[in-house]
């Protein structure tokens, strides 16, 4: 396990070996979410294009044509 230190701007370098291993390139988004509160685990997921941040949701009831257009304006930003 490796470790960073957050900047006073709350930033922090992903490491080259995770960088590596999930292909995260520059311009790719990284999604950050809450998994156990209690225990401060944290799941962040590789956004690499539009495509494969809405793969998998069809079907899905927050899915809606709002919602996409505002998650996609904000991948490309």
């Amino acid at each position: 396990m490796e470790t960073r230190t957050v900047s006073k701007k709350g930033l922090a370098t992903v490491p080259s070996k995770m960088r590596q291993l999930r292909r995260i390139k520059t311009g790719d988004k990284l999604e950050w979410q809450v998994i156990k509160k209690e225990e401060g685990l944290i799941q962040i997921r590789v956004l690499q294009g539009l495509y494969i941040f809405l793969k998998g949701k069809r079907g899905d009831p927050n899915t809606t044509y709002e919602n996409v257009e505002h998650l996609a304006s904000g991948l490309n930003n």
